[in-house]
């Protein structure tokens, strides 16, 4: 059974950075020596070079002192205890940011066929088994990201502490904290991509909330640097949050709701950049989903997801993703980990790479 690397961070922020950064040294270094050549495989029409996307990047950073201070300090951490640059962390940090460099509208003229993403779920009390409560993901990326795959126990001077899901060198990707609050996300491009704060800062900051009205307002009240879906769930309520860099619409939840690569809500498919989706497998994803946890209402519980997570209705473009035989794994599209949770229970299970061949492993507070 496939293990993920499970980094204990506590401290001063640039304290619990500097652990992070010497824990995961070798696997940073190699990510930084390295990504930069996906971004160029995912981009054949748009000239990139690790300099200027680093400068791309660094165009993020006053947002992100005025967002969170303490998170850039703690990316410093990172950056020491790796010994690697500072611009070369917030290089990493940026990654779903870099996405939307493939978008015809803000650069890219060329779409890789085998582009896919992410499917998120979020099951209330009033369709979850015994009134509980769940949400969760699978995490698509290429192929090549899950040998970076980590899980932070986070415990800081104040405030909750948490359990994220990243890869090394990454602030966070999803996850959930001891007040309660669990999130995920889905990225969506959109049309008014720019300069702002970046996904990864948002995350550890609503997962620092000790509300979910706090966590929530993270997302959807902060100046945005792109498009991204974030589902939220705590405290018996839950939401999912369509965002484009400068707006937002929260979906209606009936006991349960689905999120894959598009915007759904009527106020948000303006922002949906044109030919973005090179095929129908988003919306095949969203519906198989929805189906799903509508069939099973009431009845939904952990075994129950991860039976969802493992469906390959549309293979390979499907929730449990699979690259096409011989692609790349620097293009190649996979589930490089899918997620359960509990928030209110504190605890997640996490299974590495896809679930179809992988078993969970239960992670708690």
């Amino acid at each position: 059974m496939k293990t993920v690397p499970v980094i204990e961070l506590s401290g001063t922020p640039f304290d619990m950075g500097l652990a992070h950064g010497r824990a995961l040294k070798n696997l940073i270094r190699e990510f930084v020596d390295s990504v930069t050549e996906v971004h160029r495989m995912n981009n054949g029409y748009l000239s990139v070079d690790k300099p200027s996307l680093e400068t791309f990047c660094m165009k993020n950073l006053g947002f992100l002192e005025k967002f969170s201070p303490d998170l850039v300090k703690e990316m410093r951490g990172i950056a020491e205890g790796a010994g690697v640059t500072f611009r070369e962390i917030l290089y990493l940090n940026s990654f779903l940011e870099l996405e939307d460099l493939r978008a015809p509208s803000v650069g890219a003229r060329v779409l890789p066929d085998g582009l896919w993403g992410c499917t998120t779920f979020n099951v209330t009390r009033e369709a979850g088994e015994g009134g509980r409560a769940y949400i969760g993901q699978t995490y698509d990326m290429e192929k090549y990201y899950e040998k970076f795959l980590c899980l932070l126990r986070i415990t800081p001077e104040k405030g909750p502490s948490q359990l994220v899901v990243s890869f090394a060198g990454i602030l966070g990707l999803n996850g959930l904290n001891s007040a309660g609050v669990g999130a995920v996300i889905n990225k969506v491009t959109a049309t008014d991509a720019r300069p702002g704060v970046i996904y990864p800062f948002i995350m550890r900051k609503a997962l620092a909330s000790e509300r979910i009205g706090d966590a929530l307002g993270a997302a959807i009240f902060s100046p945005r640097a792109g498009g991204i879906n974030y589902q939220f769930a705590g405290s018996g309520v839950a939401f999912c949050a369509e965002t484009s860099a400068a707006y937002y619409q929260l979906l209606e939840i009936d006991g349960s709701i689905a999120h894959t690569n598009h915007f759904v809500g009527s106020d948000m498919r303006r922002f949906e950049t044109p030919n973005w989706l090179s095929h129908g497998g988003s919306m095949v994803r969203r519906q198989v989903a929805d189906n799903f946890l509508k069939k099973h209402r009431g009845t939904l519980n952990p075994e129950k997801l991860k039976e969802l997570t493992r469906d390959h209705t549309n293979h390979p473009r499907c929730i449990c993703a699979h690259g096409f035989p011989g692609e790349d794994p620097r293009t190649a599209f996979h589930t490089v980990f899918a997620v359960i949770m509990d928030p209110e229970a504190g605890w997640l299970d996490l299974c590495p790479g896809n679930p179809c061949e992988n078993g969970y492993e239960r992670h708690a507070l």
